[in-house]
């Protein structure tokens, strides 16, 4: 898809992070938008923005996790437009801490959002665009945390590797409606997500862990830039995330090696945060990832 001027763009999570990013990058080539979150102000706010570069923005508010609802905003969309081009499937949420103390409702709503999110986004648009014979993109939002485990984010992991291969299956699947699909897998990103987050550590580590986030995560507007890149050029995957690439060519090479690994340096970190208090914190908003 080489050219994006009047292009119809529907974005979920795209109150902020890599969604509003997104959002922008798209409305600069010339498309026209359809934003959807929970967060109306924030919403309504990426929505001037466009606005502000002669480009058409439309908001709803909505829950991922609600199927009926984003049915509603599907046939919203497609009352209006006659049509989707590109699907961006991106609000997501996250939890952290000891598995022992992450709970049934902790579980249930990350998998909700990241995982049922994209199902939930999948189901009420793509049958909408095959009907319609005029291919598209559906563009999925994933995370590094998709294709490497990591300790203390089990749940989180469990729903991004749950998007990784409904994302190739359908990348598979729907090449023969002329419909294109990008997986998007970042790794830190300065978003919304960390401050978001159900979280259990130790307050050592979450300390340590919001700097590093805040100084070594990727601008969302280079993931934006990237994603666009991806769709002009139908590259499946998205994965910028440079920090982790190391980990990911160890798994890739030897996924016996990296486990062993990741056991050794998660147990060396839990007995030295053990030393420490811990300082747990509860929000839980979606966040554009």
């Amino acid at each position: 898809m080489r050219d994006f001027h009047d292009k119809v763009v529907v974005i979920t999570g795209a109150a902020s992070g890599i969604g509003r990013a997104t959002a922008l990058a798209f409305a600069r080539e010339g498309a026209r938008l359809h934003l959807v979150d929970i967060q109306a102000d924030p919403l309504e706010e990426t929505a001037r923005e466009i606005r502000a570069l002669a480009r058409p923005a439309t908001t709803y508010v909505a829950n991922c996790t609600d199927a009926a609802a984003l049915e509603e905003v599907a046939r919203a969309v497609f009352d209006a437009e006659g049509r989707v081009d590109i699907l961006h499937n991106n609000a997501g949420v996250v939890t952290g801490g000891p598995l022992e103390q992450t709970t049934l409702d902790d579980w249930r709503w990350v998998i909700n959002t990241n995982l049922m999110g994209v199902v939930h986004g999948v189901h009420a648009f793509v049958p909408r665009m095959i009907a319609a014979r005029r291919g598209g993109y559906v563009v999925n939002t994933a995370s590094m945390a998709g294709l490497i485990a990591f300790p203390q984010v089990a749940a989180y992991c469990a729903s991004k590797f749950g998007v990784v291969g409904l994302t190739e299956a359908l990348a598979a699947e729907l090449a023969a409606h002329g419909i294109g699909v990008t997986l998007v897998c970042p790794g830190m990103v300065r978003t919304n997500l960390l401050r978001d987050a159900r979280v259990d550590i130790p307050g050592y580590w979450m300390t340590r862990l919001q700097r590093g986030w805040d100084s070594l995560g990727a601008d969302p507007d280079r993931i934006a830039a990237r994603i666009v890149s991806a769709v002009r050029s139908g590259r499946f995957l998205v994965a910028p995330a440079k920090e982790m690439y190391a980990l990911w060519l160890l798994k890739r090479a030897s996924n016996g090696l990296y486990v062993g690994l990741s056991k050794t340096l998660t147990t060396a970190a839990l007995r030295i945060a053990a030393r420490f208090g811990s300082k747990p914190g509860q929000s839980g908003r979606q966040a554009g990832e």
